[in-house]
C-alpha cells in the first residue's frame, strides 16, 4: 500500500469516527449505522483487495495471511475507537469499557500476528504451524461473528434502530464490525482452500 493510500484510508476512517460520534450525539441510529458500515466495509474491501493482489503477485502465504490479519486488526481497533469516542464524549453506558478493551485486545493480537507473519515473509520462511494457527483463528472468528450477528438479530433487548437504551450505539458498532470480520474471515478461508495445492 502506498503512503497516499494509507493517508487516504486514515482520513476516511477518521471521517467515519466523526460520523459515528455525530450520529450518537444527534440520536440518529441510521446515521450511525451508515458511518459504521462505510468504514467497516471499506476496511473489509481493502483487506480482501490486498489479499487478491498479493495472490496474483504470487507472494508467499505468510505475506498474504499477514495482510489479512492486519485488515482484521484494523476492523477490531476501529470498533474500539468508536466505542471509546461515543461513550466518553456523548453517551453513558456502564459496559462500554469491557467491550472496548476486548476489541482493542483482539485488534492488537491480530496486528501482532500480522507482524509475525510479515517477519517470516521478509526472511523467506513459511511457518506451517503459524499459518495453520491463523486458519484456526479465522474459523473461530467467523463462527463468533456469525453468532454475534444472530444474537443481535434475535435478542429483543438489543436496540439498534431506535435510540432508546444507552447501548443502541454500541449495538450498531457491534453489528457492522461483526459483519465486516465475518466477510474477511470467510473470504480468507475460501481463498485459502481455493489456492491450496
Amino acid at each position: 500500500m502506498s503512503i497516499q493510500s494509507i493517508v487516504g484510508l486514515g482520513l476516511l476512517v477518521a471521517l467515519g469516527l466523526a460520523g459515528v460520534v455525530y450520529s450518537a450525539r444527534e440520536a440518529e441510529p441510521l446515521g450511525l449505522l451508515g458511518a459504521a458500515a462505510f468504514v467497516n466495509l471499506l476496511l473489509a474491501a481493502v483487506g480482501i483487495g490486498e489479499r487478491r493482489a498479493l495472490n496474483r503477485a504470487g507472494v508467499a502465504s505468510s505475506a498474504v495471511e499477514s495482510a489479512t490479519a492486519r485488515a482484521m486488526g484494523l476492523i477490531w481497533l476501529w470498533g474500539a475507537a468508536a466505542l471509546v469516542l461515543v461513550y466518553t464524549t456523548v453517551m453513558s453506558w456502564r459496559e462500554w469499557t469491557h467491550f472496548s478493551a476486548a476489541f482493542a485486545a483482539a485488534g492488537l493480537i491480530c496486528l501482532g500476528f500480522s507482524a509475525l507473519l510479515a517477519k517470516d515473509a521478509r526472511s523467506g520462511k513459511e511457518d506451517a504451524t503459524l499459518l495453520r494457527l491463523g486458519r484456526y483463528f479465522a474459523i473461530a472468528q467467523l463462527v463468533g461473528m456469525v453468532a454475534t450477528l444472530i444474537g443481535l438479530a434475535v435478542d429483543p433487548d438489543k436496540e439498534i434502530l431506535y435510540a432508546v437504551d444507552s447501548d443502541w450505539a454500541g449495538n450498531g458498532i457491534f453489528l457492522l464490525g461483526a459483519l465486516a470480520l465475518a466477510i474477511v474471515s470467510a473470504y480468507a478461508l475460501i481463498d485459502h482452500k481455493k489456492n491450496s495445492p
